[in-house]
């Protein structure tokens, strides 16, 4: 992606008090998500790696058992449920403007607000922080008929665990998501790990505020004491944000 591709993220007040007073967004594990294709492998996939073993042992003059092979998927499989515990990410939504569907699908009312970023800005946003952070497009799949390679939008032949956690199915390419992950490697050797944490469904992350936004754009039905409210309340924790109000109203040029 482009550096200076813009980047959203929505969210309702309660969160965006928690943005400003923890400076940190919240990660959430992979496995608690509500997809239940989250970080899994493609019906294809499975089957082009059981053919990639046996054209690998024919061109090494081997014998092709398939059942080995069979049972070589069930190992990464069970590999790859430990890493949904272990791979904690945050989600944004990749767009040139503000998206109506993403007001109502991520606010119940007229208190939140849409933080605007970029790629740049969100990079630099965790230079400083103690974990060590990846970013990565979401490419959307049929999860019955395509495996993962592809010449142009994935060029990669090789096997990374990681993989699963940036693609997705098709049904959800309207959410244009775009993310950020972190590894903790502790959860995924330990299925006990996230009992002994703070949160057992995720971890916040330390983030630079006046780095990562841009503009902070309120909603479309917001009215002027709210929007005071929560130009007020940023304030109070020290920041100084650009503020817009949503382009969504905008009066008609009839």
């Amino acid at each position: 992606m482009k550096h200076n591709a813009v980047i959203w993220r929505y969210m309702d007040i309660d969160k965006y008090t928690s943005l400003l007073k923890k400076r940190a967004l919240f990660f959430c594990r992979a496995d608690k998500f509500s997809d239940p294709f989250e970080g899994t492998i493609p019906k294809r996939e499975a089957e082009f790696r059981i053919e990639e073993s046996r054209l690998r042992a024919e061109y090494l003059g081997n014998t092709f058992d398939e059942e080995v092979a069979k049972a070589n998927i069930e190992g990464l499989i069970d590999l790859h449920k430990r890493y949904k515990r272990g791979v904690i990410i945050n989600c944004w939504h990749i767009n040139n403007n503000e998206s109506d569907a993403m007001w109502r699908l991520y606010l119940k009312d007229n208190e939140g607000v849409a933080i605007q970023s970029n790629v740049q800005r969100i990079n630099q946003a965790f230079e400083k922080a103690k974990e060590q952070i990846e970013f990565s497009k979401v490419r959307y799949l049929d999860y019955e008929n395509s495996i993962w390679y592809h010449p142009i939008d994935y060029p990669h032949k090789g096997y990374n665990l990681l993989t699963p956690f940036f693609h997705k199915r098709m049904e959800f390419c309207h959410e244009k998501e775009y993310r950020i992950y972190h590894q903790i490697y502790d959860a995924i050797d330990n299925p006990d790990y996230w009992e002994t944490q703070e949160h057992n469904k995720g971890k916040f992350i330390d983030v630079d505020l006046n780095i990562l936004i841009e503009k902070i754009y309120l909603p479309p039905t917001i009215d002027n004491s709210t929007y005071q409210n929560i130009v007020s309340l940023t304030n109070e924790y020290g920041y100084d944000f650009v503020f817009e109000k949503s382009k969504l109203q905008s009066e008609p040029y009839y």
